[in-house]
């Protein structure tokens, strides 16, 4: 009987899950109109008072619902920082990527795939295949993670060979052996940080200075180019999992916009 009433308590978790992924995909997906109209409107992508407005008013309704206000928050927080960052991306990027969106400017499939070879730090090899490090990774395998057809695996390869600004890029990236993944496995803490404008220097030293201060090592430290991904943000892999004064003074931080510790 307990058998069965676990099961549809799990099912009954497994419709709210459907309806959240939805409901997020149909609000991000209003970052196309958004950033048109603020675009004709010559706005900026970042409205500080509507941001606090709407985290006000998470954290009444969060309180209302016996909900815990500061959980409410980061999520929210979370969501509003991935649109902030999509807007960002369809007004235009700036830096590096902004000259490889105007190379496959025209090849949207192809703009696909370079993001996911330099998301997994995959390299385009001198006779056009794809590897990562030196393993050869098939063309059909990455154009499942693009949604593509694998034939515009090697258009794209092709186009980085002849460009030799993009294959100073794609021609020299290696993988990166992460540890978010494996944290909790060998008893180290994650602490993600999304900062207020990733682009600022600074940042870096400014959260690590406040976990040093506590007498916490730091394992591994990985930044999202800031021009790359939608919502960037700092990931640290301590020695520890962090405790909740470590989390307090890490928001206190101007900088720092939210603070996810798993």
């Amino acid at each position: 009987m307990s058998d069965k009433k676990l099961q549809g308590l799990r099912q009954e978790i497994d419709k709210i899950d459907e309806q959240l992924i939805s409901l997020l995909a149909q609000r991000l997906k209003l970052a196309d109109e958004l950033a048109s109209l603020k675009r004709k409107l010559k706005l900026g992508v970042r409205d500080e008072a509507r941001e606090r407005a709407i985290i006000d008013r998470v954290r009444k309704r969060a309180r209302e619902l016996k909900m815990d206000p500061t959980f409410a928050e980061d999520v929210w927080r979370l969501v509003m920082a991935q649109m902030t960052g999509e807007e960002r991306e369809r007004l235009g990027a700036v830096g590096m990527w902004s000259r490889i969106q105007k190379a496959f400017e025209e090849y949207p499939a192809q703009l696909s795939v370079a993001r996911i070879l330099f998301k997994y730090g995959l390299r385009v090899r001198e006779d056009g295949e794809i590897a990562c490090g030196d393993i050869r990774i098939p063309a059909v395998q990455i154009a499942k993670e693009a949604g593509v057809d694998r034939r515009v695996i090697d258009a794209t390869a092709q186009r980085i060979l002849k460009n030799r600004e993009l294959y100073g890029i794609f021609g020299n990236l290696e993988p990166l052996a992460y540890l978010k993944g494996v944290a909790q496995q060998l008893g180290l803490g994650v602490i993600e940080i999304l900062p207020e404008d990733a682009a600022k220097p600074g940042i870096i030293k400014e959260v690590t200075s406040v976990i040093s201060k506590f007498g916490i090592s730091i394992r591994q430290a990985v930044a999202d180019d800031p021009y790359f991904v939608p919502q960037p943000k700092l990931t640290l892999i301590t020695d520890e999992p962090v405790r909740g004064t470590v989390i307090d003074a890490l928001r206190k931080i101007p900088s720092v916009r939210s603070v996810i510790v798993y």
